[in-house]
């Protein structure tokens, strides 16, 4: 028998709790090598690279599969390339892959990597609905697409938030609701389709969320945003004074209450 190493201590110092996503980041073994990302599953851990694929694989050699069918396209339009089942399977499967990986980056806030993710797949949507001839396998990706709109703007707007920018972070919610909601009238004949959907209901709570994030929580973000009104006012002497005392929270100084 062949002897491997168990992952059994690693799973009973972390937990898998069903009812949330749980991931942590962690260091690469091999010096100068970028960290990772590991996802808590019922059955294990999945590990996974935070930059190319996750799996770290080259396919074709190219950095995704995703680029490598792009570049076939553009070589072969005039031949009248059509994406085959082979090609649609490992386009599929990356797909998996990135998944998991926004799923774990979403849960760590990293939502330069998720909207990068995100983006990754509805390219890959975008890819198989354009160059397949085959309806199910079509649908095989797009039936996700609203969930990945979803998540995209998810980060999106959490980004903004947390910048201050609430207003900027609400439109940016709305304008993915819309493209949602564009999606759904391009493939559902019943128009009663969108009161079903959870992606918008979820975006849709996401916007009352964001308009109650007013610093009652967070005195930081209620400064920020007087001081960024007091910039607007062009009251550069008060957005001064505001300015100073956000560092003063920020770095543990002394500070006024503000009224």
């Amino acid at each position: 028998m062949i002897h491997h190493l168990s992952i059994t201590p690693l799973l009973k110092d972390w937990d898998f709790d069903p009812t949330r996503v749980t991931a942590r980041y962690i260091e690469a073994e091999i010096p100068d090598e970028a960290p990772e990302v590991q996802l808590r599953l019922d059955l294990g851990i999945l590990q996974m690279k935070l930059d190319g694929r996750p799996d770290g694989g080259r396919p074709h050699g190219a950095d995704s599969a995703l680029k490598h069918y792009r570049q076939l396209v553009l070589t072969g339009r005039r031949s009248g390339f059509r994406l085959d089942s082979d090609a649609c399977a490992e386009l599929q499967q990356e797909c998996v892959q990135v998944y998991y990986r926004y799923l774990s980056l979403m849960v760590l806030k990293d939502y330069d990597r998720v909207i990068r993710d995100t983006k990754h797949s509805l390219d890959i949507m975008d890819l198989v609905e354009q160059y397949t001839d085959n309806e199910e396998v079509v649908w095989d990706f797009l039936q996700f697409k609203p969930y990945v709109i979803m998540m995209k703007t998810r980060a999106l707007a959490e980004k903004l938030a947390s910048e201050v920018r609430l207003d900027d972070a609400i439109v940016e919610i709305e304008n993915g609701m819309n493209e949602i909601e564009a999606f759904l009238v391009k493939v559902e004949e019943d128009p009663e389709a969108m009161n079903d959907c959870p992606e918008l209901g979820m975006l849709e709570e996401l916007i009352t969320e964001i308009k109650e994030r007013d610093g009652k929580e967070n005195p930081v973000v209620a400064l920020k945003l007087k001081m960024q009104h007091a910039v607007r006012m062009e009251n550069y002497e008060e957005a001064a004074r505001l300015r100073d005392s956000i560092r003063q929270i920020e770095t543990g100084t002394p500070h006024e209450t503000l009224a």
